[in-house]
């Protein structure tokens, strides 16, 4: 059995339980086969609305419950890191995004900005989507960088369809952003996909050629040291 195979069965036992939970005597198996036959995967119960959850044999307070349980899975995550992380390679950064994602059906476009030693100041939702798409405002990110005094910032977006590689718009509005921080001197570290709890960097698989990323002359340590393992 694979790890994806044994969090989906988790996932699943997870909402057994707090089904038999709130029932007490009243055993939720036949609710669990609905579901399973409606949503397919665990997430896909996490992550939908507590209308379409009503359409099966749920109560309104199970329906909301279920629905509540991604966002309050975030907000623990992120409070167990702190407000402001240090975030000083692809490791630790990638642990972040992770929770920022947890539940979300939709594509979203988020922004860390970061002191020169990787330090969060803050963590920006710049755009969100679509299930495959979300639009990419450079102003947006300009807009961001300016008003925290970043000097090093990381891109990032989920794919909630699972699919980890990065489309060609992804890579062109990494480059596009690349080139617009450099008269600002303020480093782009990287742009990380979230896909079914997997990071992927942009700037480690080489989707974008290394000449393109060293051309920021005022990267410090930060930069050249972002990939190497803790």
């Amino acid at each position: 059995m694979n790890a994806s195979v044994r969090r989906r069965d988790r996932c699943m036992r997870a909402v057994q339980e707090l089904l038999g939970f709130l029932r007490k005597d009243d055993s939720p198996k036949a609710t669990m086969a609905e579901l399973q036959e409606r949503f397919l995967a665990p997430s896909a119960i996490l992550e939908t609305t507590p209308h379409e959850l009503g359409k099966v044999s749920l109560s309104e307070s199970e329906a909301q419950l279920l629905s509540l349980i991604p966002g309050l899975t975030r907000h623990a995550m992120r409070t167990s890191l702190g407000d402001h992380p240090m975030l000083g390679n692809l490791l630790s950064a990638a642990q972040y995004l992770r929770t920022l994602f947890i539940g979300v059906p939709i594509e979203q476009f988020y922004l860390l900005c970061m002191d020169e030693s990787g330090r969060l100041i803050q963590c920006r939702l710049l755009q969100s989507g679509s299930i495959d798409e979300t639009p990419f405002y450079l102003g947006n990110l300009l807009q961001c960088v300016v008003s925290t005094g970043a000097r090093a910032v990381v891109l990032s977006h989920n794919h909630p369809g699972g699919t980890p590689r990065p489309s060609q718009a992804d890579v062109r509005c990494t480059i596009d952003a690349l080139r617009a921080l450099l008269p600002l001197n303020v480093t782009l570290l990287d742009h990380i996909i979230i896909a079914d709890g997997r990071a992927v960097s942009l700037r480690l698989e080489s989707y974008i050629a290394d000449p393109l990323w060293n051309r920021q002359q005022s990267a410090g340590p930060l930069f050249w040291h972002w990939t190497d393992p803790e």
